[in-house]
């Protein structure tokens, strides 16, 4: 590839990704002065996850998943798991190697799949850098509406590896989450830090009671599988349906399914009024209004937090020493070994193979989907393991500067949006 092609799509890489940073900063900036309260913003955070997420995920998925899409998502589905669980490997296996904290493991192994790269996508859009990968006659919109749903679909398995696998990895530590009520009671505080909220449910009594009985159905069904295995299998199975995220991603992913792959619903939902489309001018759009709200509220909310994190390592006045080799080790796993990997082997896999279709935006999102800083799940993993205040603020400074050096991710833009346009050349 010659080095003039680069320079635009690395130009626009980056300023997608400053202005994902800067928009972290607003957050941050307004919590510093003083513009918003902590108990705000968790209750904003728990509100982003209970809420707007679960309308994007319902909208975007039963738009876009449709009969003729629905094989597009297999290789997102088996590619999401691959690398997380690879993921956790390399993170166990490097933090032993290394003589890391093990805290370590998780910040390398889970990162930041949903509001991040979402917002991503808006500001390359805004830039003009993905009009490199659209299909002949295709519109930036529609293309992002579709790398959107592939990330959310990642989400939502990354999430729920996340629950079954972060009490291991507590137990590793401590050795004492080894019955039933420890597992449940950790899946559910894991969920809490994920949604960022010290608060109850947002929702109101009704809403919640019907939240409740959609969960119980879930968790039912998935009881009665688990009675078919012995009792260690099944407290494996079940780990994911303990927390209340899983509760709701997994009913909205599959009501957004249903919507998608039924054609009828799909018709009443998604299309036309005057075809047919008899909710989608008034229901599907104001929940898509909803949905619309979490990408960049979500990012804003995480300066905040940030904010806050910052404030309470002032006040300690001993944050503890900066782990260089941690974060070094996190920073080059998740923002050049994962890149590098995930867009050599894409790009492999599309260019001489079938079995990525003909999508160039299923590509390039698979591509970044390993890329990127760690989830916040860290922070609540630290509060399980009951880490010492030292180390607690030794983790904040360690988030902190992963999402000060995110800009960095423009690097793995710049390859993906170049392998895409090399592999949609070669089949067109």
């Amino acid at each position: 590839m010659p080095s003039e092609g680069l320079v635009t799509p690395f130009l626009g890489a980056l300023q997608a990704c400053v202005s994902v940073l800067l928009t972290m900063c607003y957050g941050f900036a307004a919590r510093r002065l003083n513009l918003i309260h902590e108990t705000t913003i968790n209750d904003m955070l728990g509100l982003g996850m209970k809420l707007l997420l679960p309308a994007l995920l319902i909208v975007h998925l039963g738009e876009q998943l449709h009969l003729g899409t629905a094989m597009n998502y297999i290789p997102v589905i088996i590619w999401s798991v691959f690398y997380t669980t690879a993921s956790i490997g390399l993170g166990h296996f490097l933090s032993r190697l290394l003589g890391l904290p093990q805290w370590v493991t998780p910040t390398c192994s889970f990162n930041n799949t949903t509001s991040l790269p979402l917002l991503l996508l808006h500001s390359l859009k805004s830039v003009g850098s993905l009009k490199l990968i659209l299909r002949h006659g295709e519109t930036a919109s529609s293309a992002i509406d579709r790398a959107q749903n592939y990330f959310l679909v990642c989400g939502v398995i990354s999430k729920t590896i996340a629950y079954i696998v972060g009490p291991k990895m507590l137990q590793d530590r401590g050795g004492s989450l080894s019955s039933p009520q420890e597992r449940h009671r950790t899946a559910s505080m894991l969920a809490e830090d994920e949604q960022l909220t010290e608060e109850t449910s947002l929702l109101p009594q009704r809403a919640q009671e019907a939240r409740t009985s959609a969960g119980n159905l879930i968790r039912r069904s998935t009881h009665w599988l688990g009675s078919l295995f012995t009792h260690r299998i099944k407290q494996e199975l079940l780990a994911p349906f303990e927390s209340p995220f899983a509760d709701v991603a997994i009913l909205c992913t599959i009501v957004g399914t249903v919507l998608g792959l039924v054609p009828s619903l799909h018709r009443a939902f998604f299309f036309d009024e005057e075809d047919g489309g008899i909710f989608n001018a008034w229901l599907t759009a104001s929940i898509m209004n909803i949905g619309g709200l979490f990408t960049t509220l979500q990012i804003f909310m995480v300066g905040c937090k940030l904010g806050i994190t910052f404030e309470r390592m002032v006040a300690e006045g001993h944050s503890g020493r900066i782990p260089v080799k941690a974060i070094t080790t996190v920073f080059v796993v998740r923002l050049v070994v994962w890149p590098a990997l995930s867009v050599s082997l894409i790009y492999g896999l599309a260019k001489r193979t079938q079995l990525l279709g003909d999508d160039p935006m299923l590509w390039f999102s698979m591509m970044l989907m390993p890329a990127g800083p760690p989830a916040l799940v860290i922070s609540g993993l630290a509060e399980l393991a009951q880490a010492s205040e030292t180390e607690k603020m030794v983790i904040a400074q360690t988030l902190m500067i992963m999402y000060a050096l995110s800009p960095f991710v423009c690097f793995s833009i710049t390859g993906a949006l170049k392998a895409s346009e090399e592999v949609l050349k070669g089949k067109l």
